[in-house]
């Protein structure tokens, strides 16, 4: 399922989450290769084999790479999980929290300006970060937008209109 939709009933044009597959090949990528160093290190050294309750210690050094791994991975995974961000016609909202949810929604009136952050893994993955500022002097961060251009080209379609209202119509 991708974390993009563009959809446009019930006034919602974009909506999304963080892309977080690129980091986590990335973090995958990383914790291999420092995994190979320390267990080669540790062949190197000839203590690979030497046994620590029961378990050789290279076999210490996969459990613990694994541990971090997995704290690296569910940590990503919360941030997707604790993060929307919903453009609609009449604003951009920023929601974020599992427990305690904290949104924030910039209107086209409030709206400053837009700019796109694009890294090196960004831009070979196809991800940025958004940064939104309101008139307030306020910014707000969108992080780890899929197509980020895309993205930042639709928000200033819509934020870039002012919104006419009609007395009498909520």
């Amino acid at each position: 399922m991708s974390s993009d939709k563009h959809v446009s009933h019930g006034g919602v044009v974009w909506s999304g989450k963080p892309w977080i597959v690129p980091a986590a090949i990335i973090r995958t990528i990383t914790v291999f290769v420092f995994l190979a160093i320390f267990v080669w290190l540790e062949i190197y050294s000839g203590v690979a084999f030497s046994g620590l309750l029961g378990l050789p210690i290279f076999g210490w050094t996969i459990l613990a790479f694994i541990v971090i791994w997995l704290i690296g991975i569910l940590q990503i995974l919360l941030f997707r999980i604790s993060n929307t961000y919903v453009l609609r016609q009449d604003g951009l909202e920023i929601r974020n929290g599992i427990i305690r949810l904290h949104s924030f929604v910039v209107t086209p009136s409030g709206f400053g300006d837009l700019s796109v952050y694009q890294s090196i893994g960004g831009r070979l993955f196809g991800y940025g970060d958004l940064t939104v500022n309101s008139q307030g002097e306020r910014e707000t961060k969108l992080v780890l937008v899929r197509a980020p251009f895309t993205v930042a080209d639709t928000m200033r379609d819509i934020m870039g209109k002012p919104i006419v209202r009609v007395e009498g119509h909520t």
